[in-house]
């Protein structure tokens, strides 16, 4: 999940130090991923907070920090869109979506998420589109695109 991480271009460093975060074991900091793994509750939260930083504009991850929705507001935490590329990434790396939609996250609601998605209810998807991460339904309908959630990029681009 690292290496992958890495080679799509979201910046981690691995730490041993207590990290004050919104999410036990992961903070990002400066646009940049902090990670204890002993500290995680779960290692899918790393790829959540990764989606977080994937999702937005480039010349704003920098200014990312910890609690998206309080270091850059609410109209840049993508939530929904988050979640899809989590799923997406999930499926690209072979991960059990029990590793990432966990019990202990996403307010208790994990098996939901889990099947919704199993079922393709993919809620937030022309969020995702727009974020020009996924293939628009037209692409898709001619051919021209596979479907979510193949991706057509992992990081966001210029809008």
């Amino acid at each position: 999940m690292i290496a992958f991480l890495h080679e799509i271009g979201v910046d981690i460093e691995l730490t041993q130090d207590k990290l004050d975060s919104f999410l036990p074991g992961v903070r990002i900091e400066t646009g940049k991923l902090i990670v204890n793994k002993s500290a995680l509750l779960c290692p899918g939260d790393i790829l959540h907070e990764a989606g977080h930083l994937a999702c937005l504009l480039p010349e704003l991850r920098p200014k990312a920090n910890d609690n998206i929705t309080e270091s850059l507001g609410p109209e840049n935490s993508f939530e929904m869109a988050v979640i899809l590329w989590t799923f997406a990434a999930a499926k690209h790396l072979d991960i059990p979506l029990e590793q990432v939609f966990h019990s202990d996250g996403y307010k208790g609601h994990g098996e939901w998420l889990i099947d919704r998605l199993e079922n393709q209810e993919y809620i937030g998807l022309p969020l995702l589109q727009w974020l020009g991460l996924t293939a628009a339904d037209s692409e898709v309908a001619t051919g021209k695109a596979k479907p979510f959630p193949e991706m057509l990029r992992w990081m966001r681009a210029e809008n």
